[in-house]
């Protein structure tokens, strides 16, 4: 690893005005008397850290904890309102998509583009032309104006541009999470390669089981603050601490205090089931990749719950998990058929079932219906990154397979498997065997 700092933030701040109407912000710049008219908001609040060169850092935090606006700074993009931040080496950043790109430009045009503002000359570019192509892997679109792209297309373009400068230090914001499990699964690879030769590493994801299997250390944001700054795996643990917190209701006791103590179990697991049908948010944004749907029934919601009916990311061998789906019906049926496929980084299947196999379809819902469904089993796959696929369909022949979809949604849930630890696993799976072992005297041949 590389020695000396290649980031150092001091007292980093940045300060959003903001008015409750556009008028307000004339009058503001107007007032003879120098009267304010907005309220400050804190993007970020007097972060401080240091980060060496060749070190990889995750940053996590809920949605508005100031994630971006930092990598922002880091990138050059923003300039703090308070602080000071130093940048030793050359910066790739992939930030939100669109960032550096020019719409009407080709794809082509946009790579030279893109290395000019990086310092590079048009002749450099050509050298590493062949290498983003490839990586890319887009086709003849790339001759095509970027604001014809899909956004996986366009997340492929970028993040080859950011990773072929070889840059000394990487910035990356969440931008991969637009793309294919297979160009995922390539963005880390290659993105440890740059690890391995060096490059500091700024990864910025939701999916808290790549920070943990990529990052050495981690920082923790919330409401602009940095709440804690260490090791990957503890950092990601006071998220989910964190997050379980947040997401508490607050209940008023008796006396008219409020408090911040559980529910009883009972309420609390009835209080989590109701969630499911209205904390969706998320869901519906992962499920909208390449989803087919025929509207007679759909998922509300999919979640990944522990026994305590929290949802999580990161699986410990032969833990205990729940896989919730809520299910709403749009019109009455004969059957309903469910299942899930658990599949690894590269697609396979490793892990199926459905109602069917499991003979417990659901007999004649009514247009209306709604079901929470709860799959229960103990998690013993080898170490790894999975997803889970899950599918809604009416029967029609099982016999053959033949099924109508009302739902598939590829990309419903996505984990990280924990290493079984005390044994190694060479298998995808194991299950429990039962073994005998037996000392047999053989004694003399009876003739």
């Amino acid at each position: 690893m590389n020695t000396g700092l290649a980031i150092k933030a001091e007292n980093l701040t940045k300060i959003y005005k903001l008015y409750e109407k556009p008028l307000d912000r004339v009058k503001e710049s107007l007032n003879p008397f120098g009267r304010k008219y907005h309220t400050n908001f804190y993007a970020l609040n007097d972060v401080t850290f240091e980060i060496n060169k060749g070190e990889t850092i995750g940053i996590i935090g809920q949605n508005g904890s100031g994630k971006s606006t930092l990598l922002k700074m880091l990138s050059g993009v923003l300039t703090p309102t308070f602080g000071s931040i130093t940048v030793n080496g050359r910066v790739s950043a992939l930030l939100e998509l669109g960032t550096g790109f020019n719409p009407e430009l080709t794809g082509i045009e946009n790579i030279y583009l893109n290395g000019t503002i990086m310092g590079f000359n048009r002749e450099q570019m050509n050298d590493r032309l062949n290498d983003i192509l490839s990586f890319a892997d887009i086709g003849d679109f790339v001759h095509q104006p970027v604001k014809m792209y899909s956004s996986g297309m366009f997340v492929r373009l970028a993040f080859s541009v950011a990773t072929s400068v070889q840059p000394e230090i990487l910035v990356v914001d969440e931008a991969l999470s637009v793309g294919d499990m297979f160009f995922q699964a390539k963005c880390l690879t290659r993105m440890k390669q740059m690890m391995d030769k060096g490059t500091t590493l700024l990864f910025v994801s939701h999916d808290t089981g790549a920070i943990k299997s990529i990052c050495q250390k981690c920082i923790l944001l919330n409401k602009g603050k940095m709440i804690y700054y260490d090791k990957a795996d503890k950092v990601v643990e006071e998220y989910f601490a964190l997050k379980v917190k947040s997401e508490q209701s607050v209940f008023e006791t008796e006396e008219g205090e409020k408090s911040n103590e559980l529910l009883p179990d009972i309420l609390a697991d009835e209080q989590t089931k109701s969630v499911a049908f209205y904390n969706n948010a998320e869901f519906q944004k992962r499920a909208a990749f390449q989803r087919i749907q025929n509207r007679k029934a759909g998922f509300i919601n999919i979640q990944l719950l522990n026994e305590k009916g929290y949802e999580i990311a990161s699986i410990d061998y032969e833990q205990n998990v729940i896989l919730r789906m809520a299910v709403e019906v749009n019109e009455d049926l004969p059957y309903l058929c469910y299942g899930y496929h658990i599949r690894d980084k590269n697609g396979i299947d490793v892990v199926y079932s459905d109602s069917a196999i499991e003979n417990r379809n659901i007999d004649s819902p009514k247009k209306g219906d709604r079901y929470l469904i709860d799959w229960k089993f103990k998690a013993s796959l080898i170490q790894g990154t999975y997803n889970i696929a899950c599918v809604l369909s009416i029967p029609i022949n099982l016999e053959i397979g033949q099924v109508e979809f009302c739902d598939f949604v590829p990309l419903a849930v996505q984990f990280n498997m924990a290493p079984r630890k005390g044994a190694q696993m060479y298998g995808n799976v194991h299950w429990d065997n039962f073994v005998n072992i037996e000392n047999v005297t053989i004694g003399e041949q009876i003739c």
